[in-house]
């Protein structure tokens, strides 16, 4: 009791009030988001939180802690996909939110206000799940689309809609198998008037990506396919234009591209910072062969490379060490 009396003393009843309403909040958010995965046939396959997330991985739950996260559930989309609803998948937790701040309204309305901290705590959880209504806060902090964004940009185009289906399914993938390998191929070939500057299109331009690396498709093929994207920086996601970023540089120092706009991107402060912010893993394989191609520092390459596999492995993220690995063993061999 002594700890929790220091703990409360040190943060401050309005501290602990936003405390336990972010908390509480996220718990509304997400069981409103698991309902409406329910309804579209979607089963979860992820529960992440702040720094630990609970992953079904080979058929089985397990915790794992992610070099970053952020509060959300991850859902296998049904293989039918008459049966997928991208309204439902993007506001179903918004609208579970919404009617939380709907009936903290009406219940302020019944009492007598007076202006004492309870009042203010209550004002501090009615204001909470308003910003989760759209996922605000927590979307805007870790640089990835809120809700409301996502479904326009997949209405833009019939391609974008494939492609948040796709890439759904990918994710999905990816967490129970570690791989997106087993994708049919139908599914992960993109499709025609989709734009290259949606950016739901160039996520599944990356999943093509990693489909062909896993595939053993040949580099070449692969580099001309990256470098036909183009996509508009500007109209990027953080999150989305860390990866593109991160698969351009990586796979044309690999294959010695060393041109002047390549190196000039990765020693770019900007760029530098959006790697290490919003694809903290992936930039463990990036610096190493950065270090091996260009620095001509194979044992800090290598370093480099443990370090990448320990932070894989704690994730069971299985194509990242098989990445990992591949460059170990090319450096070993140089």
């Amino acid at each position: 009791m002594q700890l929790v009396g220091q703990f409360i003393s040190t943060v401050g009843w309005l501290g602990l009030a936003l405390i336990g309403s972010e908390l509480g909040a996220t718990l509304i958010y997400d069981l409103g988001q698991w309902l409406g995965y329910r309804l579209i046939g979607a089963r979860v396959v992820q529960i992440a939180g702040f720094r630990y997330q609970l992953s079904r991985v080979q058929g089985h739950w397990r915790w794992q802690h992610p070099l970053t996260s952020y509060p959300h559930l991850v859902a296998e989309p049904a293989a039918d996909t008459t049966r997928f609803n991208y309204a439902v998948a993007c506001f179903g937790g918004g609208l579970f939110s919404l009617l939380v701040v709907v009936l903290s309204l009406v219940t302020l309305g019944q009492f007598t206000l007076s202006f004492n901290l309870w009042l203010l705590a209550f004002i501090i959880w009615i204001w909470v799940n308003t910003l989760k209504v759209g996922q605000l806060l927590p979307m805007i902090l870790h640089g990835r689309p809120t809700a409301a964004l996502n479904f326009r940009t997949a209405h833009e185009s019939a391609a974008a809609m494939t492609a948040a289906y796709v890439t759904e399914r990918a994710q999905a993938l990816q967490i129970k198998t570690g791989r997106v390998a087993d994708l049919p191929a139908a599914m992960i070939v993109l499709p025609q008037g989709g734009g290259n500057q949606n950016y739901l299109v160039v996520r599944q331009a990356w999943l093509v990506l990693v489909w062909g690396l896993q595939h053993g498709l040949a580099m070449p093929d692969l580099l001309t396919g990256l470098s036909r994207l183009e996509p508009s920086f500007d109209k990027l996601p953080p999150v989305d234009l860390a990866q593109y970023l991160d698969a351009t540089l990586y796979w044309n120092l690999m294959a010695n591209h060393l041109s002047p706009q390549i190196l000039g991107w990765y020693r770019d402060t900007g760029v530098q910072q959006l790697l290490q912010r919003y694809a903290p893993l992936t930039n463990y394989k990036l610096r190493a062969v950065y270090a091996w191609r260009v620095d001509q520092q194979p044992a800090l390459a290598q370093t480099l490379i443990k370090q990448g596999l320990k932070a894989a492995q704690r994730t069971q993220n299985v194509t990242e060490v098989d990445w990992l690995q591949a460059l170990q063993t090319q450096i070993e061999a140089s």
